[in-house]
């Protein structure tokens, strides 16, 4: 009886342990150590990673029906940052397996970004009710869908995200009101998970710095806000983005000394009618 006993007792004990392995090497668990060595909030599960008006704007968030998990919230001095893992169910039927992403989002505290979607050209997030933009640049044409409705979102389109978006064929970004959403159409491996949301800082970064020089710099200058791209395709980009950018020029005044001829015609031209009426009326009276 006592030798089952401590059968029992060792199969519990390896149990145990074996638990306790499996919940530390989690994903759940190993992502909570990665949110807290990097001073972020944790949530297991959140209803959402943003507020519900601005969840509304975004067209990634309005398709489909999101459950959020392992949500690490931070912020800075410009932005509230999530990085979550998103089960996406793409319909009501139960059997349906979700479809796994890793997002990171960001809400702006003060400033706003100008409307703008990219997605790869066969992702289920790709159609847009915006109109369609191209860059001219093949690496870029031939990956993505880009919409923007404004000619404003060329201006975030920056040599760093040119560089990003031929370098990658996987890249979801979204820009409206204060928000951004970008992912990389796939779950990332907890090896990658660091690697992700530092791409994502980048990314954020970058669009506050050209939010803040357009905060900065005259209306009439905005179209040369970005740094010299440092390849052709780069500076083919830049010049077709300026080109959307530019501001109509205004219509040239005109010479003020032409104005002034025309004034002395004039004048002569009553003074003319003047002496012919004198003449008339004089001879009439006679």
């Amino acid at each position: 009886m006592i030798w089952y006993m401590n059968i029992l007792l060792i199969v519990i004990m390896v149990g145990c342990a074996a638990g306790l392995v499996i919940t530390t090497r989690s994903r759940s668990a190993q992502i909570a150590r990665m949110a807290k060595m990097n001073g972020c909030r944790f949530d297991r599960e959140k209803d959402s990673v943003t507020t519900e008006q601005t969840a509304g704007r975004l067209e990634f968030f309005t398709l489909y029906f999101h459950q959020y998990q392992n949500v690490c919230t931070c912020s800075d001095k410009f932005a509230f940052i999530r990085v979550a893992d998103d089960n996406i169910y793409v319909d009501d039927n139960p059997h349906t397996k979700p479809i796994k992403f890793t997002i990171f989002t960001a809400e702006l505290k003060k400033r706003e970004f100008p409307a703008l979607k990219i997605a790869p050209i066969h992702s289920q997030f790709a159609p847009s009710q915006y109109a369609l933009m191209k860059t001219n640049i093949p690496q870029i044409d031939s990956r993505y869908r880009i919409h923007a409705p404004t000619p404003a979102a060329a201006l975030v389109l920056t040599p760093f995200i040119i560089g990003l978006l031929k370098t990658r064929s996987n890249i979801y970004m979204e820009l409206n009101d204060n928000a951004l959403v970008y992912h990389e159409n796939a779950q990332m491996p907890l090896s990658d998970f660091q690697q992700f949301r530092f791409r994502g800082l980048q990314i954020l970064h970058e669009f506050e710095n050209v939010i803040v020089r357009l905060d900065q710099t005259p209306p009439s200058t905005t179209a040369t806000l970005t740094p010299k791209p440092q390849d052709p395709d780069e500076a083919q980009a830049e010049a077709m983005l300026q080109a959307l950018c530019t501001l109509p020029s205004a219509p040239a005044k005109t010479n003020s000394g032409w104005r002034g001829i025309w004034m002395i015609v004039l004048w002569l031209v009553l003074l003319g009618i003047s002496l012919l009426s004198w003449v008339f009326l004089n001879h009439w009276i006679r």
